[in-house]
């Protein structure tokens, strides 16, 4: 059939292999990672995992960097971050009606994680909502986003030394909404999210924890949330 419509099954056929998904999942925090960690974290041999990554490279769905003897492995871009996230969000979806199940994911990925570098989990949704609650933010009218109101382009620049007027920003007035797979609730996303957890890390407001992409709020962190928007996770 020759029509517009996007061909998702191509898509979908790759993201169905759980191997893989696993692989995917692994690269959610935006970090580069060679064949061989990503074949830990599937739990796969290292064949396997490399034939693996060829699909997902043909697919479009990941690019790799060659960095002298190794070449590194990321999600080809935010969108399909976005994408990959949706789709956890719709797996545990049914989790809502069933209240008697555990949590999907351990307590420090609930808390506070990266999502293809931006702040996802508890303190994500959460900082969200409290941005949006200050006057920070205002939804977008027909997007699925917000707009950062003049109140909140202030309170990024004096808070959190983000400029959304320096020359060359990728900080838009725009911010895009997405889906948390962990506490059903939109965090930040696109380039607003990507400033706001560099400036977290930066400002040493959270910590990166080794092994996954969980983060721990620092000291720091917890006085700035209480500070500025009365939050305690």
């Amino acid at each position: 059939m020759n029509d517009d419509l996007p061909d998702i099954s191509r898509l979908a056929s790759l993201l169905a292999d759980p191997g893989r998904s696993r692989m995917l999942l692994a690269l959610l925090d935006g970090r580069m990672l060679p064949a061989s960690d990503l074949a830990e974290a599937a739990g796969l041999s290292a064949q396997a995992a490399s034939n693996h990554l060829a699909r997902l490279l043909d697919g479009g769905v990941l690019r790799v960097e060659p960095r002298g003897r190794y070449r590194y492995y990321m999600l080809m871009d935010s969108s399909m971050a976005h994408a990959i996230e949706a789709l956890a969000a719709a797996a545990h979806g049914g989790d809502l009606q069933r209240p008697r199940l555990r949590p999907k994911g351990n307590a420090e990925l609930r808390l506070a994680r990266t999502c293809y570098r931006h702040l996802a989990g508890r303190l994500g949704t959460a900082l969200c909502a409290a941005m949006e609650e200050e006057g920070y933010l205002k939804p977008h009218t027909t997007a699925h986003g917000f707009i950062i109101t003049e109140t909140g382009i202030g309170w990024l620049r004096e808070a959190l030394d983000i400029d959304c007027n320096a020359p060359g920003s990728r900080s838009p007035l725009m911010a895009r909404a997405c889906l948390d797979w962990s506490e059903r609730r939109d965090h930040l996303a696109g380039p607003l999210g990507e400033a706001l957890c560099t400036a977290f890390l930066t400002h040493a407001l959270v910590a990166r924890r080794s092994g996954n992409r969980s983060l721990e709020v620092t000291d720091a962190g917890g006085e700035f949330l209480r500070q500025h928007f009365a939050l305690t996770l």
